[in-house]
């Protein structure tokens, strides 16, 4: 089943639909890739913030609001977990960094609101 692509999802959307919107608030969901013991995938944290995200901006847009969710940062501090396997980690300073040139693009495109969800 083939579905329109969501306005307010930046990974799905295109350039002229991006250009017809006037995005207020950007959506960044934030998760972590790492071991969930032998149930659960490495990207459940992904997941989870992903669809809370694409959940809460489709109630939001279907009341007007001009939101755009952007595409989910899969990297957490793992720094206690080093010793298991494919843990992936990203230290706070370049989880700062990443955040800091962000916030600068949202800025440019006049986005002042930002909703991390984690």
């Amino acid at each position: 089943m083939k579905r329109n692509p969501r306005p307010y999802v930046l990974a799905e959307t295109n350039w002229k639909t991006v250009r017809e919107q006037n995005y207020t608030v950007a959506v960044l969901p934030w998760g972590a890739t790492e071991a969930h013991n032998y149930h659960l995938p490495y990207g459940t944290d992904n997941i989870l913030a992903e669809s809370a995200a694409m959940a809460s901006a489709e109630k939001a847009w279907s009341q007007g609001a001009k939101i755009i969710v952007l595409p989910t940062i899969p990297f957490g501090v793992n720094t206690g977990q080093m010793d298991v396997d494919l843990c992936i980690n990203m230290n706070p300073s370049t989880q700062m960094a990443v955040l800091k040139d962000l916030v600068q693009v949202l800025a440019a495109n006049n986005i002042h609101k930002l909703v991390i969800i984690n």
